[in-house]
């Protein structure tokens, strides 16, 4: 399985509780125990439950290219004793821009991060990820985080986003991108959306269509067709 339609206590802001890395899925305790196998089937990942600054929105706070962990500087100590005892690896920023999941998007092969971090944020952030960051934006939007999801290969953003900002955020994650809602016509599309390599998990308020775009979008419907032909084909040639 692949992708899962889900609710937080009834919240279909899926995002905003859940941060998927490789190997990790950074959980908020509000999202419910009987989620953490599907989460686990989803992402190929371990949950880890955990609050950041004394809250379950993980995404709000928490950015990540998939190995790496941005983290607040406002993180309690036993939060950071959580990651520690599981073998998170993170990176504490300092900057007065804590809500690093809403203004940073990345992965193995950039980050775009908003154009409001201060210099010093920027290289800090530069160096925990370990490739280059540019700043952008969509729709001239500065928290560029809360509009877009992607992973190595592909993304997802909302249908605000210019031809520019289109091109420059394709170009440098280096991701076939397209556009979408969730939610029923939302375009913060991080916090309707969980994703990583092997898999996502959607706010259960998106319609049909949204889904589909999104499985579509984020080429996992292409990936499990082609699973399929081969199977196919394999029982045929048997």
């Amino acid at each position: 399985m692949h992708v899962s339609k889900i609710h937080i206590q009834g919240n279909g802001l899926v995002g905003l509780y859940i941060v998927p890395m490789n190997d990790f899925v950074i959980v908020g305790p509000e999202t419910p125990e009987e989620l953490d196998a599907t989460l686990e089937e989803v992402f190929k990942a371990k949950v880890v439950r955990t609050t950041i600054v004394g809250t379950s929105l993980v995404g709000v706070f928490l950015a990540t290219n998939g190995e790496v962990l941005i983290v607040p500087h406002i993180i309690f100590d036993h939060e950071r004793e959580v990651l520690d005892k599981v073998g998170v690896p993170y990176k504490i920023i300092q900057s007065n821009f804590t809500c690093h999941g809403n203004n940073i998007v990345a992965n193995k092969h950039a980050a775009i991060i908003s154009p409001e971090y201060e210099e010093n944020a920027a290289k800090e952030i530069k160096e925990a990820l370990g490739t280059e960051i540019y700043p952008g934006t969509v729709d001239l939007v500065p928290s560029i985080g809360s509009l877009i999801v992607t992973n190595d290969t592909h993304a997802l953003v909302s249908h605000d986003i210019s031809d520019e900002e289109f091109d420059f955020i394709k170009e440098k994650l280096r991701v076939s991108l397209d556009v979408g809602t969730v939610n029923m016509g939302s375009t913060n599309i991080h916090s309707g959306i969980a994703l990583n390599n092997n898999g996502f998990v959607i706010g259960d308020q998106s319609g049909g269509p949204e889904i589909v775009n999104a499985d579509e979008v984020l080429g996992f419907l292409d990936r499990e067709n082609e699973k399929n032909d081969a199977v196919r084909k394999g029982g045929s040639e048997e």
